[in-house]
């Protein structure tokens, strides 16, 4: 399969547009229906490039403590209000990624009506198996969407044929997926990262596989994000750190991604 094969239009055009590229997280919905139109129409005035929603869940366990509350106030409703969805695509110009986890965005099948009426452009499906997700990429990708895929470092305790094991599903990944998404560390989201443990894997990548790289997880600052886009990733996925900022008010957000945005255009 080439490697143009594996990732959408929108995403091509995007990635090739623009040398590195800025992605966050918000929860859909959050604080509230009118305010999150509002917050993501202000974001992409201040420089977001790829939107990354989360889907209400009822159990969000892989992130950590600011996204679950996110979603604990979440109105659920609109996971199958396909009228709020329709609203988010006209709100902004910007490609969406749906990160969802499995019981509530697949299962569901929300992910499918979504595709088919073209109101999302990724999906991020973080506890999915390669398995369920290069299916799901067969499914979705006549209707222009990506499924991204996910590598990481094996876990610091694994004995030596449960790490050959996560190597091998590492280099499947690599080899199937046309943007892969790189956690930089295992655990729950949010937590500070500023260790270059990523550099080996981020090296494999690059030798293995034509994908886009994303570094996600545990990058609160712009200048860890220069420092991870002078690596060699395409772009960085920031979550925790933006919703601690909406947090504290939409101003403080709109100045954290103003300068985000600045610094990732900056890097050569």
């Amino acid at each position: 399969m080439e490697w143009n094969e594996l990732y959408s239009p929108v995403t091509e055009g995007l990635l090739k547009k623009e040398k590195h590229t800025f992605v966050g997280y918000l929860t859909a919905g959050y604080p509230d229906r009118e305010s999150f139109f509002r917050i993501v129409r202000c974001c992409e005035e201040a420089g977001l490039s790829i939107f990354e929603i989360g889907f209400p869940s009822e159990d969000p366990y892989a992130d950590g403590e600011i996204i679950r509350r996110a979603h604990q106030v979440t109105d659920k409703s609109i996971a199958g209000d396909l009228e709020f969805w329709r609203r988010l695509r006209r709100t902004i110009q910007a490609p969406i990624w749906l990160m969802g986890y499995e019981a509530d965005l697949v299962r569901s099948g929300a992910y499918r009506k979504l595709a088919e009426e073209r109101l999302i452009d990724g999906l991020v499906l973080p506890d999915c198996s390669n398995e369920q997700r290069r299916t799901i990429a067969g499914q979705v990708a006549e209707f222009g969407v990506d499924v991204l895929g996910f590598i990481c470092p094996p876990p610091s305790d694994g004995k030596e044929a449960a790490v050959e094991a996560h190597h091998e599903k590492n280099l499947f990944t690599m080899h199937n997926f046309g943007v892969i998404y790189h956690q930089l560390y295992s655990g729950p989201t949010g937590i500070a990262n500023t260790s270059e443990d990523y550099l080996e894997l981020l090296a494999e990548a690059k030798r293995e596989s034509g994908a886009y790289l994303f570094a996600g997880f545990g990058i609160g600052t712009a200048q860890r994000a220069e420092e991870l886009l002078n690596h060699g990733y395409d772009g960085v996925i920031i979550g925790t750190a933006i919703m601690k900022r909406l947090a504290q008010s939409e101003e403080a957000l709109y100045a954290f991604v103003r300068e985000l945005a600045d610094t990732v255009r900056s890097v050569k």
